[in-house]
């Protein structure tokens, strides 16, 4: 078998491992799934599952780490194929409600079990404070574009806005988690913040 060959088995039964992963997370939660019940879902051997992660954690930010690469290409296509900015951020917020009526049989409550309750754990925080600075980064440099572009005269300065958006968002899939999106109306709530991250942008009509 030629190294090339080998690299992409082994990539192959990465993503088997992580595919199977998520099953087991959407199923179980993160803190009641185990590495056994990782093993047995995949159907390999434990000596396989410890040639590419050695803990569940390990495992989870692993999977973290594609849906949020994911998302950033996601993102970045929708720049290529835009040359205004406002309509992609506007997309960006409203592709969230599709998510709403199937969010606790997702990846999202495993998430957000392993960052609320794990907080006091250092290791967590670290990569907490890290993905959140990723997507704060992301929209800030979108913005950044369109300020350079002359589409948007933003309100307050662009970092504490990009905070700002993503803190909402944040609440709202916590809420529409807790009590379910439709008691805690987060369709609407993703649409007034729409409106209100338009108003804080100060986007210019006549540039969209």
């Amino acid at each position: 078998m030629s190294p090339k060959i080998s690299e992409e088995l082994k990539e192959k039964r990465k993503q088997q491992i992580l595919e199977a992963a998520e099953r087991v997370f959407i199923r179980l939660g993160y803190e009641p799934a185990t590495l056994k019940d990782i093993v047995e879902e995949t159907g390999m051997s434990r000596g396989w599952i410890y040639l590419y992660f050695q803990t569940k954690e390990e495992i989870f930010l692993a999977l973290m780490e594609k849906f949020d690469q994911g998302n950033f290409q996601a993102i970045n296509e929708l720049l290529q194929n835009s040359h205004k900015i406002w309509p992609v951020i506007e997309t960006i917020f409203t592709e969230q409600k599709k998510d709403f009526p199937s969010i606790t049989k997702s990846m999202a409550p495993a998430l957000y079990e392993y960052f609320i309750t794990g907080w006091r754990d250092e290791n967590r925080r670290k990569h907490l404070s890290l993905r959140f600075e990723k997507a704060v980064d992301k929209l800030e440099e979108m913005m950044q574009i369109g300020v350079e572009k002359g589409e948007f005269v933003p309100t307050m300065p662009l970092p504490l806005l990009a905070k700002i958006i993503a803190s909402h968002i944040e609440g709202i899939m916590v809420h529409a988690m807790a009590v379910g999106s439709e008691k805690s109306e987060s369709e609407s709530q993703i649409d007034a913040l729409i409106s209100y991250i338009k108003l804080l942008l100060g986007v210019n009509s006549t540039e969209q």
